[in-house]
This record gives structure tokens, sequence and C-alpha cells, in this order.
């Protein structure tokens, strides 16, 4: 059986689009392994009393080498984002000056995980183990 050569682009257009659905397939098989709702989203939520946020830090997604840790961008009294918590979602707020810091972290259900108020002028974090 005589064999044709494949152009390059048409190989890399069928390996796409079989990682494509592969992927697809992937997901869609394990959307719901965990039992709950189906959401791995966590909401971090932080904000001060009596002054602003001077900083943020917050772990999301485990991968092989563990959670990402972020530092976020703060201007003001609050700060909030929505991410994939992985299995140990983390949030550390520190106020400016003696101000009072909050932290909560928010399954997809709104159910939530942890909630903690800091003392005057020190860190506070949130944690949880999903």
């Amino acid at each position: 059986m005589p064999t044709f050569p494949i152009p390059a682009a048409t190989k890399r257009i069928t390996t796409m689009a079989g990682l494509a659905v592969a992927c697809g397939l992937l997901t869609a098989c394990g959307a719901d392994s965990s039992g709950s709702s189906g959401s791995s989203d966590v909401t971090y939520k932080a904000w001060t009393e009596g002054g602003n946020l001077q900083s943020v830090r917050h772990d999301y997604i485990d991968g092989p080498n563990g959670a990402v840790s972020m530092p976020a961008k703060v201007s003001g009294a609050t700060w909030s984002t929505q991410e994939d918590g992985g299995h140990t979602p983390r949030l550390t707020v520190t106020p400016h000056g003696k101000g009072v810091a909050h932290c909560l972290l928010l399954e997809g259900d709104d159910r939530v995980l942890d909630q903690q108020k800091g003392a005057a002028g020190q860190p506070v974090t949130c944690s949880a183990k999903r």
C-alpha cells in the first residue's frame, strides 16, 4: 500500500483536535468526582476596620510542587477574588497601622470554610482543608 506524505500543518491540526477532545472528555468525566457541588472555586475576601489593607497573600490550586501563593494588588479597605482553591486554600491579610484585619474563605456554594478577625495592627490568616 503506498504511503502519502502528510503536511506538517495537517499533523498539527490533527494533534490539537485530538488533545482538545481528550481534554474535554477528561473534564466531563471528572466534573463532579468530589461529591460536592462540582465547583472547586473559592471566594477569598479581605477587609479592615479602622484603616486600609497593607498586604494580602492567597494560596490556591495545589500543583505538583504544592500550592501557588500570590501577593495581591491592594488599595483601600477591601479586596476579594475567586480562584480554584485546591485542597488547602489560605489567605493572609495585614492591615496598615492599628487597623483590624478580617479574612473569609467561601466555598463555591457560599459555605464558609474559615473566617477570622485579627488583633489591632496584626495580620490574620484564614485556611481550610478540602
